[in-house]
């Protein structure tokens, strides 16, 4: 039943279509003039290209040359750096981004090539009868492409901030729209969401893969933390909370094949390895090399994590330079690899890895020794730790008690063989700060699952991190300088759009 809905539902567009322009734009909306959107498994493979448009190489997937979410936006935060300059998101990451950098043309191209197929399923499907197909069927397709839709917008919100907000299918004469402000947006898509996330299926209930309410919660839970509000974020948080979910027992072992289906895990991007190359490549290696040293982990984040006695590696005794994860919180191991680590069975090159930490977690350990970016791996765009982080999050940053604080915490320090959280803890090392204390948290139970870049854009503390990149973590001279002016906490549009729509004005600070 592995990645049933995925095998099944994209083998049946290719044999549909023969051709990958089965889902553009164009090809969709002929065929809905004569013989589509006429059934039920024609709103199934309508879903199922809203899904597959999330293994874009700048959203979900990215080998080296793709900048995606999943493969690359650590490595634009003070987590990581990416040691060829010509990278996707090399430029975001050093302040060299303009509006004909890579990333920021394809991440646009790919987010609203996504849009456009969830407007297609929401516009068709909403026009088919209970003659063709089921209404609770029809109501929870519908969910699903306003959950994809919300969940690409979010980041649009996020990253440009001020875009086109279009909803509806566009013909040619309707290509030109404006910008809809952030906000707007914002609202839009927290409502929108909000008035259909009971439709779409309870955890359980349908093929692993597709958004579940569940995921909607999540989503919802995500969008107004990362708006600031506060008591919303928590009200979604306590929804998902109460659907069941569970911590998968081993962290190291969650992010692996074999785990992926697990409890904890409430809404992920699914890729199978084939002879078609529709494989995970945000998980990929070189041969010889067996890590992943194209970009590799910052200093600052592998001494981020604290040691098993609750002390941070500069005052504990028991930190070992020489072997740095003995001792150590368990998610040090299970999301780098370091000096003295054991990765696919073996010690690693270290020698070839400049900073000494390479990443572990979504890299695929036992698997073919060649040239490797085509992987089973999936991708958790949503699990369980994350919503328990937001809910202790916006509970510290509106003010409520350290003791709700510490019970959200606390349900993750066991799985890390870690202390609990306490008054202490955050005295001690967060200056009496609980909203550092949870950032801290975050940090290291989410590194690398493409959340840093954006927390440090809207904590606005991306300056002071890449000055201590600067003083610190640049331990090699080969390693890029960063800069960052306050015009790169907003993305500029990029420029083929400009070009092109006449309605579209570059941002302010982009002139």
């Amino acid at each position: 039943m592995k990645k049933i809905f995925l095998i099944l539902f994209l083998g049946s567009i290719l044999l549909a279509s023969c051709s990958e322009e089965f889902l553009d734009t164009k090809s969709l909306t002929d065929l809905s003039n004569d013989n589509f959107w006429v059934s039920e498994a024609d709103a199934e493979l309508g879903i199922a290209g809203c899904y597959d448009a999330l293994q874009d190489n700048y959203l979900f997937n990215g080998d080296p040359w793709g900048g995606s979410v999943a493969g690359r936006w650590d490595y634009m935060s003070d987590n990581g750096w990416c040691r060829w300059k010509w990278m996707a998101g090399g430029a975001v990451e050093r302040g060299e981004n303009n509006s004909s950098s890579w990333i920021t043309g394809d991440f646009w191209r790919g987010c609203y090539k996504a849009i456009g197929r969830c407007n297609l399923v929401i516009q068709n499907v909403g026009k088919m009868g209970t003659d063709v197909i089921d209404q609770d069927a029809k109501d929870q397709i519908i969910a699903e492409a306003k959950f994809v839709r919300a969940l690409v917008y979010n980041y649009l919100t996020m990253t440009f901030e001020d875009v086109p907000l279009v909803t509806t299918v566009q013909d040619p004469a309707e290509a030109n729209v404006t910008k809809s402000s952030k906000e707007d947006i914002v609202a839009f898509i927290l409502k929108d969401l909000g008035d259909c996330v009971e439709d779409l299926a309870a955890p359980g209930t349908t093929n692993f893969g597709r958004a579940t309410r569940g995921a909607g919660y999540a989503l919802l839970a995500r969008i107004n933390l990362y708006n600031e509000n506060w008591n919303d974020a928590i009200i979604a948080a306590d929804k998902v909370l109460a659907e069941g979910y569970s911590l998968h027992p081993n962290y190291k072992a969650l992010f692996s094949t074999a785990n992926e289906m697990s409890n904890e895990v409430i809404f992920s991007v699914r890729f199978l390895r084939g002879p078609d190359e529709d494989g995970a490549k945000f998980a990929g290696y070189w041969s010889g090399v067996g890590l992943m040293n194209y970009q590799e982990a910052l200093p600052n984040l592998g001494e981020t994590y604290f040691c098993t006695d609750g002390r941070p590696i500069d005052v504990s005794p028991l930190y070992n330079p020489a072997v740095p994860s003995t001792d150590r919180d368990a998610r040090f191991d299970g999301t780098l690899v370091s000096i003295g680590s054991i990765y696919n069975d073996a010690a690693p090159p270290m020698q070839k890895v400049w900073t000494k930490y390479a990443q572990r977690k979504y890299t695929e350990e036992g698997a073919p020794t060649e040239n490797h970016f085509d992987a089973n791996e999936d991708f958790y765009v949503f699990r369980l730790g994350h919503v328990i982080l937001m809910k202790a999050e916006a509970i510290a940053e509106s003010g409520g008690t350290a003791t709700d604080v510490f019970t959200e915490i606390n349900k993750l320090r066991p799985r890390a063989n870690m202390p609990g959280m306490d008054q202490t803890e955050v005295d001690t090392y967060f200056g009496g700060d609980l909203v550092e204390a949870v950032r801290h948290e975050r940090r290291v139970e989410t590194a690398f699952e493409g959340l840093r870049y954006l927390d440090l854009k809207r904590w606005k503390i991306m300056e002071e991190r890449v000055e201590y990149y600067n003083a610190n973590d640049r331990v090699d001279n080969r390693m890029s300088i960063r800069t960052f002016a306050p015009k790169n906490y907003v993305w500029p549009i990029p420029q083929f759009e400009i070009d092109v729509n006449t309605a579209l004005v570059q941002h302010e600070l982009w002139q």
